[in-house]
């Protein structure tokens, strides 16, 4: 299925994946009882034959936020005989019948509408051991520190969007004998607003970069570890306020559906909620810093 995934064709049709052009992949992790403390989920997989890496497990459970329903497999976390584990949950079994997927409910979401998120259901549900059994966290954790990148990358777009809306309309919009951008208030709220956006897209492409080049540089790797959870908390906690600014400078012509800005605003604090709250983000910091001094303790070095 990886040729697939790397497809740039979107194919909607709903079928095998194996007659589709290209596939998509969601996620599945958080339950009613727990939410971002997934140690507490209680889907159960249970082994077809024995179980291990790469192996069939039967899925009983659900999800509380299934994203991107529509796709055609799902990286899902549930409890194995050993533990937590991550398993791979196509839309379809290999013979060619549907999966035991059900979608209860789509999200009345605030914002980011067109994007939808889903409850579901899976009633023996065939899924694929992804990794180790008990090993599911650090296992769907690659893919989770990539989608945390994804929110730094839209909330320093978003802010981005809002600002060049704000700037445009100043420099075309008179009032009170003068262009906008030529009142020294209205400025000042340009110049504040364009050095946050562009601190924000300056720390969001180094963070890219740490990505790119983690697998060969190990100070890379652990700058990344650190400043993913740091860049996600500040940048995407500053996108509703820099987007909310940037809509008061167009007035009231910000406020109407017209406008891109109230969408955007709606859309806005989606990001710093995706993939871990303010307070999931500062708990990761606080233990990778933990495991570094632990290794530097283990190895002899000094702190």
């Amino acid at each position: 299925m990886e040729p697939l995934a790397l497809s740039s064709v979107y194919d909607f049709r709903s079928m095998p994946a194996s007659n589709k052009a290209g596939v998509l992949f969601g996620m599945g992790m958080t339950e009613r009882q727990g939410g971002s403390d997934v140690r507490a989920n209680t889907t159960l997989a249970e082994p077809v034959a024995g179980g291990g890496r790469g192996k069939e497990y039967l899925l009983t459970g659900h999800k509380w936020f299934c994203s991107a329903p529509m796709c055609d497999a799902f990286l899902i976390l549930a409890q194995a005989p050993a533990g937590l584990s991550c398993f791979l949950l196509p839309r379809w079994r290999p013979d060619g019948t549907r999966n035991a997927f059900h979608l209860l409910r789509l999200k009345d979401k605030l914002g980011n509408r067109s994007n939808a998120s889903s409850e579901v259901e899976f009633r023996r549900a065939s899924a694929r051991l992804v990794g180790e059994e008990g090993r599911g966290i650090p296992t769907i954790m690659e893919m989770v520190r990539h989608t945390r990148l994804d929110c730094v990358l839209g909330s320093a777009a978003s802010m981005r969007k809002a600002v060049a809306e704000a700037t445009h309309h100043a420099a075309h919009r008179s009032a009170f004998g003068r262009r906008l951008i030529d009142q020294p208030l209205m400025r000042n709220v340009l110049a504040d607003l364009c050095l946050e956006s562009e601190a924000a897209t300056t720390l969001a492409i180094r963070l890219a970069h740490a990505f790119d080049r983690s697998t060969e540089d190990a100070r890379e790797q652990k700058f990344a570890r650190i400043a993913t959870a740091i860049a996600k908390y500040w940048i995407t906690k500053r996108a509703p306020a820099v987007v909310a600014e940037a809509l008061e400078c167009l007035g009231g012509n910000g406020y109407v559906e017209e406008s891109s800005l109230p969408r955007l605003y709606r859309d806005a604090p989606l990001n710093s909620l995706w993939e871990g709250a303010g307070n999931v983000q500062c708990l990761d910091v606080l233990r990778a810093g933990a495991k570094g001094s632990q290794h530097r303790r283990s190895s002899g070095a000094r702190d």
